[in-house]
């Protein structure tokens, strides 16, 4: 696991739990992007309202600067410990930050250069590079395939949150016309009986 690499302030015993306030996640991230992460805004809770703050915090102030951020319904997920949401959420977090850093060196680093090769001369390297290549380019490729499964299923969430919003206010609706519909009724009755 590529979790257990990084060095953080309290050992794991329970992922879901651990990583339930967002402090390891910040460590996380700060390892990686020191600058990003002050762990200083982050503090150990059992609160939800607390642990849903340094999620929200290191969402908006570090994950949005990398270029991505956490669907909330993910984030209540992992607050309340929901099975298999941080690992849902870590792999996530990997891939984008992963994604980040190839594309920051990629920017630093320039054109790729020859390795000195003298033009004319087949390099030694020349079919382990190719294969590096390869397997660089499937990495790539799954990578992109991921990203694209996890933006996926994002916008379905909002999608099944937006509908059940929706049918949040039809119930509403329904109810009160069958208030509407059952006050009529008794209206009704009530009038037949005076005119009998």
């Amino acid at each position: 696991n590529w979790i257990d690499e990084i060095p953080l302030s309290r050992p794991k015993r329970n992922i879901a739990r651990d990583f339930a306030d967002g402090v390891p996640a910040a460590e996380v991230v700060h390892y990686y992007f020191p600058n990003l992460v002050e762990l200083h805004n982050y503090s150990a809770a059992n609160a939800v309202d607390k642990k849903l703050y340094n999620w929200n915090t290191l969402n908006t102030k570090a994950l949005r600067k990398l270029g991505f951020q956490l669907h909330p319904q993910d984030i209540d997920d992992v607050v309340n410990a929901r099975r298999g949401a941080v690992e849902r959420v870590l792999a996530f977090m990997q891939v984008r930050m992963a994604r980040f850093k190839a594309r920051m060196d990629s920017k630093q680093e320039g054109t790729p250069r020859a390795d000195n090769a003298v033009a004319g001369t087949p390099s030694k390297s020349s079919a382990p590079a190719k294969y590096d290549d390869r397997r660089a380019l499937q990495h790539e490729v799954d990578t992109e395939i991921l990203i694209e499964k996890e933006q996926t299923i994002h916008e379905l969430r909002e999608t099944i949150m937006i509908m059940q919003e929706k049918i949040k206010k039809l119930e509403q609706l329904l109810r009160i016309k069958d208030s509407k519909i059952d006050a009529l009724t008794a209206k009704i009755d009530q009038y037949d009986r005076a005119t009998r």
